[in-house]
């Protein structure tokens, strides 16, 4: 037998090749899927994107569907709770998905120095991104990024 970390990994990979599908039908895309607590009490939290945004009637949607799944399907061990959310603004970008989203919009990064760089998203790439900035285009690599969050603009 795993570990206990496999064994979480391996039931968040076979969560998401369940429920995803249900999500896309919906003309959405699963961001993330995390399992939070223990199992066998455990939270199922899958983070929704859908463009222009995702409703309360969205997710309300999508978590009836994914608990009828689970239902059926028993993968998840004893007792969990199903919360259907948007990533939100806050939410640090990490993937390549999450960069592809955010291209033209307004970014915050903050380098582990400490440096705070504000400005649009104009271009990634797997090793690096490039922002403009009010002094000019700033190219940055990513391994250089601490955290990144979109900024809302008004």
């Amino acid at each position: 037998m795993g570990t206990a970390g496999d064994q979480r990994a391996e039931l968040k990979t076979r969560l998401i090749d369940l429920l995803e599908p249900v999500i896309l039908d919906h003309g959405a895309e699963l961001v993330d899927l995390e399992l939070a607590g223990a199992l066998g009490n455990c939270t199922v939290r899958l983070l929704v994107h859908k463009d222009p945004g995702s409703t309360v009637h969205l997710c309300a949607q999508i978590s009836r569907e994914v608990g009828d799944l689970l239902d059926i399907h028993e993968l998840v061990p004893g007792r969990y709770r199903i919360e259907v959310t948007s990533p939100g603004f806050d939410r640090p970008l990490k993937s390549d998905r999450d960069f592809a989203r955010a291209c033209s919009r307004m970014v915050k990064v903050v380098q582990p120095s400490g440096r705070t760089i504000n400005g649009r998203l104009v271009e990634w790439e797997t090793e690096s991104i490039s922002l403009e900035t009010p002094k000019g285009n700033e190219k940055i690599m990513r391994q250089e990024i601490a955290k990144i969050t979109i900024e809302v603009e008004f």
